[in-house]
């Protein structure tokens, strides 16, 4: 009943709010001004990474689908989506995919953040083609992993043979892939920063007892890594910018990405440079 209540708000204040702006109420003319200063950037920000910013599209659609569900049938449902023994030996294709697409309440503002953070500056050093494909062999390889890590330990750990019905979804694999492999990108305290927080989760996964999805985390990063011959292909070295650490590739001037897309922004600078110099003489 509460959960319903929360939904309901949320959907009535997302409506006025929506109203407000089209009428230019003062309550949020705040807003419409930083909007109007910010929208470029947040447009070309997307706009950059739209493989990104599908899947986190995705990823919010999935989750506000689950939380309309009663509690025992998401329980169910995100059970029947899971990457465990049961759905991989049955059918593993169906499942190594939707489990990609669904992660719990809890943690999406979480995964909302890290890939505006880092999936979308690792998206416009790569290419969307090459992230995408980063993401999906992270997702395979360490899923396949951390299952195998739970076979031995039901067949010859003499592990509970429920493990074979455990849940397991989510876009942590596929991310920690691309996130180890952003660290040939970076440039200083910020690539040591990553490395530290890399080096911890493969500290963590190899660590026994810490369960299988800390071993799938560790295979992935150490993918990632492996994926470093990736860093150097010509394609990928012409799209390096200025920026040196990830702060930088936040940066529309200092950010990654085509030559095409650099030079356009170079081109806009020019432009509004031109324009404020034309205003100035004006006055």
């Amino acid at each position: 009943m509460l959960l319903t209540l929360i939904r309901m708000a949320t959907a009535i204040l997302i409506v006025f709010v929506i109203v407000s702006l089209a009428n230019d109420w003062r309550l949020t003319r705040p807003i419409a001004n930083l909007w109007r200063r910010h929208s470029g950037y947040v447009r070309w920000y997307i706009a950059s990474a739209p493989a990104t910013y599908i899947y986190m599209f995705i990823l919010i659609i999935t989750t506000w689908v689950l939380l309309g569900m009663p509690e025992f049938a998401r329980d169910d449902f995100l059970k029947g989506q899971s990457t465990n023994l049961q759905h991989l030996t049955t059918n593993p294709i169906r499942a190594l995919v939707r489990s990609a697409f669904f992660v719990s309440s809890a943690e999406l503002l979480t995964w909302v953040a890290l890939f505006g953070l880092l999936l979308a500056p690792a998206e416009r050093w790569l290419g969307t083609a090459r992230t995408i494909a980063v993401f999906a062999v992270g997702h395979v390889v360490s899923t396949a992993g951390a299952a195998l890590d739970v076979w031995i330990h039901i067949r010859y750990f003499h592990f509970s043979e429920r493990l074979w019905n455990v849940e397991d979804t989510g876009a942590s694999y596929g991310f920690m892939s691309l996130a180890a492999l952003l660290f040939y990108r970076l440039r200083g305290w910020t690539r040591w920063v990553l490395g530290a927080a890399l080096a911890v989760v493969l500290v963590y996964g190899a660590i026994e007892g810490t369960g299988f999805t800390a071993r799938g985390h560790a295979i992935a990063v150490l993918l990632g890594l492996a994926l470093y011959p990736m860093s150097r292909v010509p394609d990928v070295v012409a799209r390096l910018g200025t920026g040196r650490s990830i702060v930088d590739l936040w940066k529309r001037r200092t950010a990654d990405g085509s030559a095409d897309t650099r030079a356009e922004f170079a081109a806009a600078s020019r432009a509004r440079r031109a324009r404020s110099g034309r205003r100035q003489a004006d006055t």
